[in-house]
Formats: C-alpha cells, sequence, structure tokens
C-alpha cells in the first residue's frame, strides 16, 4: 500500500465540522486532488459515517489514529484493561482498512518510573488485539510542552521503546511538529532509523505544536530537507499531512496545499 509519491492528508483538518457533513468533507479531500487519508481520532464519535464517507469518496486509507488515553497508564491494572478495549473497538470498526498504520501517543511524560511500567503493560496488551488484525501500531514522538508534561520523552527513548519489544507489529510515527521543538529532525530520523511506519507533516514557528498547514510562510521547519532525511533513514510511506486550518476548509484551499508540497517534494 505504500506509495512515496503521494500527499496524505489526514481527516483532522475538519475537526470542526457537524456531524452531517461528514461526507461532504470527504468529498471536498477527494475534490482537491488526495487519494489518502488518515482517519483522524477527532471523528471518533461519528466513526461509522466516517468509513463510509471514506469509501463513498473512492479515498484510500493509509493510517488510523488511535484513541488510545490516559487510562492507559493508570496504576489500576482494569482501568489499562478497559482503555485498552475501547481502542481496539475503534482499531476494530476500521479494520477492513489494515494493513496501515494505526497511530497512538506515546505517554510516559513524567518522572516515576511506574508510569512506563503501565504503559508497557497497556501496548502489550493492545498489540497482542490489533496485530491479527493486520496493523502495525506505531508510537507518536512526543511534543515538548513543559508547561503540561513533567518531563520530555525524546526520540532515543521512544525509538527504545519500540525497539524492545521485537515485534514486527510495532514501529514508529514521528510527528515533525512535535519533535522540531527539542531536537533536531536530522537527528530525529538517524535515532528512529527503520522503525518509522508514518510521519505527520505540519508547520509550527518553533515555540508550540501550532501544526500550521505545511506552505505556511512563516514556519520554521526545513520540510523538504526533512522529509528526505526520513527518506533516507528507510521511511517509505507518503507524506502525511496532519494540519488544522484558521478557517473552514475549502476544496480550493486544500488543493493549494497539496500542490504546494508536491511541488517541493517532488520537483
Amino acid at each position: 500500500m505504500e506509495n512515496i509519491n503521494a500527499v496524505s492528508l489526514s481527516t483532522c483538518v475538519f475537526n470542526k465540522i457537524e456531524h452531517n457533513e461528514i461526507e461532504r468533507s470527504m468529498e471536498m479531500i477527494a475534490e482537491a486532488g488526495y487519494q489518502y487519508v488518515e482517519v483522524a481520532r477527532s471523528f471518533y464519535a461519528g466513526l461509522v459515517d466516517e468509513v463510509s464517507a471514506v469509501k463513498k469518496a473512492g479515498l484510500k486509507v493509509w493510517a488510523v489514529h488511535g484513541i488510545l488515553g490516559e487510562g492507559a497508564i493508570s496504576p489500576d491494572k482494569n482501568v489499562r484493561r478497559d482503555t485498552v478495549e475501547k481502542a481496539f473497538n475503534q482499531a476494530a470498526a476500521c479494520a477492513e482498512f489494515a494493513p496501515c498504520p494505526l497511530v497512538e501517543h506515546y505517554l510516559c511524560r513524567d518522572f516515576d518510573p511506574e508510569t512506563g511500567k503501565y504503559f508497557r503493560d497497556s501496548i502489550t496488551m493492545f498489540l497482542e488485539k490489533v496485530a491479527p488484525l493486520g496493523y502495525t501500531l506505531c508510537i507518536e514522538t512526543a511534543p515538548y510542552k513543559p508547561e503540561f508534561d513533567p518531563r520530555y520523552p525524546d526520540s532515543v527513548e521512544i525509538a527504545g521503546f519500540v525497539r524492545s519489544f521485537n515485534h514486527e507489529n510495532l514501529q514508529m510515527i514521528v510527528d515533525f511538529n512535535h519533535s522540531n521543538l527539542n531536537e533536531d529532525l536530522f537527528e530525529v530520523a538517524q535515532n528512529s532509523a527503520g522503525l518509522v511506519k508514518n510521519i505527520h507533516v505540519s508547520q509550527n514557528l518553533g515555540e508550540r505544536e501550532n501544526h500550521l498547514p505545511p506552505d505556511h510562510s512563516c514556519g520554521v521547519i526545513d520540510l523538504k530537507a526533512a522529509f528526505d532525511a526520513f527518506r533516507k533513514a528507510g521511511y517509505t510511506g507518503p507524506c502525511n499531512l496532519e494540519f488544522n486550518l484558521p478557517e473552514p476548509p475549502t476544496v480550493d484551499r486544500l488543493r493549494e496545499i497539496r500542490l504546494y508540497m508536491e511541488n517541493l517534494l517532488w520537483r
């Protein structure tokens, strides 16, 4: 399914729409010339309708963003089990799109070593359930949020966590908008070499995870250089865009961004 010459779009670009607009939103993505989408977790409440709308629009699913939340690091085994079960139900609802990446956040962001044990337990349970569906479970690099998170887990830590499982269905996703804030993206590419099965691409201003459109004139990320670095480190999937817009998306605006990225990456 990998297509190195495609641009994929996360459906989170429509995260402010009403439930009855889901079908039209997927049609707009197709009209703007995208072939691939990442199904965003923001649509979980209307997931069945989104899956139907994606298929009706003739779109292919590159990835599914999961919903494994803070319960995955709870000291309570039952809470962890329930959290995993809820996330699995979402994954199962999209299983017809597998094999594809299934994105989950890395949640070990405090200084308590027990948190890491709880998260490992949850990922072990979750991996056992989703791997038979054909998913590649991808752990996402963390954002740098010192005002919220006591600790920043860098790409070395997350890559080490993934490698410690030695499981072909457990890999990584690198979010450019997360990882450039406290690391060099070229070093992140090297640290995660051979593990990256998905990426999130957007712009920021260098201080917060702004998730700006990737053609934003004020962005500090050299997107072409970063993308090339991950290509060299073994990433073979499409350029997967995950950004927000300050205004309601239009077909013209989405097409403009796609053409910009295609011209940037493959000129």
